[in-house]
């Protein structure tokens, strides 16, 4: 009986101390949600967090004097059709690395 109490007090006590271990995700002022655009995530002067695997980079082919949005789906439509398993893009001016996460 006493071995029983012991080991559930230890199984208790355990359980407490990993549980306190364990914080929270705390939102800061870096913290954002992304825009999902054609089923892509797109950051901007941003990078993800999460682990994510590089596939390649795309750039902007003819000299194009359009606005942000015409060279965002330009390049989204270029990354989808190079890379078919691509889920996200890191736009730098007139290219973007196409990554897939981890």
């Amino acid at each position: 009986m006493k071995k029983l109490i012991l080991g559930l007090l230890l199984g208790v006590s355990f359980t407490v101390l990993v549980g306190a271990g364990v914080e929270a995700y705390t939102v800061s002022k870096s913290t954002a949600n992304v825009e999902i655009v054609q089923g892509v995530r797109v950051f901007h002067d941003a990078k993800p967090v999460m682990e994510y695997e590089y596939l390649g980079t795309v750039k902007m082919t003819l000299s194009f004097s359009g606005g942000y949005s015409e060279v965002r789906n330009h390049l989204l439509k270029t990354a989808k059709s190079k890379y078919p398993t691509c889920e996200a893009i890191i736009i730098d001016g007139n290219k973007a690395d196409v990554v897939k996460f981890k």
